[in-house]
């Protein structure tokens, strides 16, 4: 029984998220980033193609350990700078659940999230449910130069399917994010950019 948060051990290997690495680093290559990088300290890269890939992809498994049927939302993918703390929050309505990835190295896994005071440690490639509108949950500061953390959003209302765009992929509808979205961004992380000058 869901209980509003569980961690699903090795959700992707080491090696899909390498491969995110690359598909990364092409990315920043061909220009397609988009997203938000207001703050010096933590960058959001919104509905990069494979990240909503995942989002279709885990659905199904989401919907298993929430014990309802749910539809994809949105994802974002987050990299944190060192020192930044996530504020306590809880999320918007029409999200009702989460899953979130650690897409890093092993060597960063020491960064618990905390879920109504709890800390819960995932390693690279774990996964965490949580019902994200039910608790309140943060992170304390920072401890690496980037961490690189997928967020997955699911909603149970069939209308709020995609966050009522058209498809997966799609920019957002206005009223979600309401400021505009840069294009063309970098990711600032030292394995991306040498993935991106000599690999890809």
């Amino acid at each position: 029984m869901f209980n509003g948060v569980k961690v699903i051990p090795s959700v992707i290997t080491e090696q899909e998220v390498d491969i995110i690495y690359r598909y990364l680093a092409i990315s920043v290559n061909l220009g397609h980033l988009k997203g938000n990088k207001d703050s010096a300290d933590a960058h959001m890269y919104f509905a990069v193609p494979y990240s909503e890939a995942m989002l279709s992809y885990f659905c199904s498994l989401m919907s298993s350990h929430v014990g309802e049927e749910v539809f994809p939302s949105y994802s974002f993918l987050w990299n944190y700078k060192k020192g930044y703390s996530l504020p306590k929050h809880k999320d918007r309505n029409s999200v009702d659940y989460i899953m979130s990835i650690g897409i890093h190295p092993s060597e960063e896994n020491e960064w618990s999230i905390y879920v109504d005071g709890d800390a819960f440690d995932m390693n690279c490639g774990d996964g965490l449910i949580l019902d994200g509108k039910k608790f309140e949950h943060w992170r304390e500061s920072c401890p690496y130069n980037n961490r690189l953390q997928l967020i997955l959003c699911y909603t149970r209302n069939r209308e709020l399917r995609f966050d009522k765009r058209e498809h997966l992929g799609y920019d957002p509808i206005p009223e979600v994010i309401t400021s505009p979205l840069k294009r063309e961004l970098h990711i600032d992380d030292a394995y991306i950019e040498s993935l991106r000058r000599e690999h890809v």
